[in-house]
């Protein structure tokens, strides 16, 4: 199953834009420089008072089509959630 490695960072006002329906697709650049648009709603588990922020790795099909996203902290450190 392919992974795309994104770094993604929202404030409260920008994730509170998607809520209110200006905008419904998130876009990252890939750490490999690849552009990857995701709907806003596969982020809603990560959202925090602060907005989103973290570094995320995004499952696909081998067509690319997503799969499934999870928050990858540094080794290390904590990430914004705890």
């Amino acid at each position: 199953m392919p992974r795309i490695n994104v770094s993604i960072i929202l404030t409260a006002v920008q994730v509170r834009d998607y809520y209110r329906g200006t905008a419904r697709y998130v876009v990252a650049r890939a750490r490999d420089g690849r552009t990857v648009q995701l709907p806003i709603r596969v982020l809603h588990k990560f959202i925090s008072p602060e907005g989103i922020r973290g570094q995320f790795v995004i499952n696909t099909d081998e067509n690319y089509k997503f799969k499934s996203i999870s928050n990858h902290a540094a080794p290390g450190r904590m990430n914004w959630m705890g």
